[in-house]
């Protein structure tokens, strides 16, 4: 259901995979795979890398990702997804999948990858409108309390599968499945949702083949349309402001124009993915499992210090005679009897 690109050729959109990137960069995609808590890197910021934008971008945005106004923002989106994808209509696929000769394990595997980038893509979609909206003057800067500043757990769930690649130029089934994905997101190339799920080619050949049958229907537009208005009212609505100056991407060596020009065909792509990933939930587990987040955080298990607004990067502040480990006198209480 992504955004339909026009028939004519598509420029391929420049990445900076990991085996090519400086040090710098290094580091700043394990901040990103920290904070978005995902186990790759999501391409958003490998085409900001391409761009040389990814240090100013991820400096503003890092502050709005890792609160959890953002985080319940991304899921009330993936929420709304599902609800659309289950107006438009979608049947399960389940039994479809066992004919194709798929076993319950492997329909489990496909099952742990669906999950993974139904949860990223939305967070993804509302980065993407922070950004845009950061570069024409700012966004975000509402008051919420302290709720809605309190920090997410940072890194990847510890129940979130492995995610592994298929190349980018395969033969056969895939090949013609691939080329239909880069044409249609106007992206120029195929996003690692699809080549996470192409070790599964008759399942996305089956899966991709029933979304594209609604692109053409007035509710699937109005939906997409949806998806992003709400993200973009969403990102109004973080307590962190969020600004970039053009001065801080010119240098860093990005051009501002080049920028916006990439964040535009992330924000075009982006609605659609989110509702192409709702319509796999959907298909394989049901509507109501496809409102929850597929990794939710359990909020009420977390430390009241966490929804302290002292930044978790800085240093602790210890006082004179405060021990500094376990094994030095005073490090645990005395029990009083």
């Amino acid at each position: 259901m992504a955004g339909k690109a026009s028939g004519k050729a598509v420029d391929r959109l420049a990445v900076v995979d990991e085996t090519q990137a400086d040090r710098q960069t290094i580091e700043v995609y394990e901040l990103v795979t920290r904070k978005v808590r995902v186990g790759r890197v999501p391409l958003l910021f490998k085409a900001l890398a391409a761009e040389k934008a990814l240090m100013p971008c991820w400096a503003a945005l890092r502050p709005a990702i890792r609160v959890r106004a953002f985080e319940e923002a991304a899921d009330d989106l993936r929420a709304k997804a599902a609800r659309l994808a289950v107006d438009l209509g979608c049947p399960l696929i389940e039994t479809q999948l066992e004919w194709a000769g798929y076993d319950v394990d492997e329909i489990d595997q496909i099952r742990g990858q669906v999950d993974i980038f139904h949860y990223v893509d939305a967070k993804l979609l509302m980065a993407v409108c922070v950004l845009a909206e950061a570069l024409s003057g700012g966004v975000g800067g509402v008051a919420r309390g302290p709720r809605g500043e309190q920090r997410v757990p940072r890194g990847v769930p510890h129940d979130m599968d492995p995610i592994e690649l298929v190349p980018e130029d395969p033969n056969g089934t895939l090949a013609k499945v691939f080329r239909s994905i880069r044409m249609h997101l106007g992206l120029g190339l195929v996003p690692d949702d699809f080549r996470a799920l192409g070790r599964w080619p008759k399942y996305l050949d089956l899966a991709w083949a029933d979304a594209r049958k609604r692109d053409d229907e007035p509710v699937a537009r109005a939906a997409l349309n949806e998806l992003g208005r709400s993200a973009d009212d969403a990102a109004a609505q973080l307590p962190v402001r969020v600004e970039i100056q053009e001065a801080a991407l010119r240098t860093a060596g990005a051009d501002p124009a080049r920028v916006r020009a990439l964040l535009q065909r992330f924000r075009r792509a982006l609605p659609g993915l989110v509702l192409d990933l709702a319509l796999f939930k959907v298909q394989l587990d049901g509507a109501e499992s496809a409102r929850e987040s597929p990794f939710p955080i359990r909020w009420k298990y977390i430390s009241s210090d966490e929804y302290t607004t002292v930044g978790l990067d800085e240093p602790v502040k210890l006082r004179a005679g405060d021990p500094k480990n376990l094994d030095e006198d005073g490090g645990l209480p005395h029990r009083t009897h």
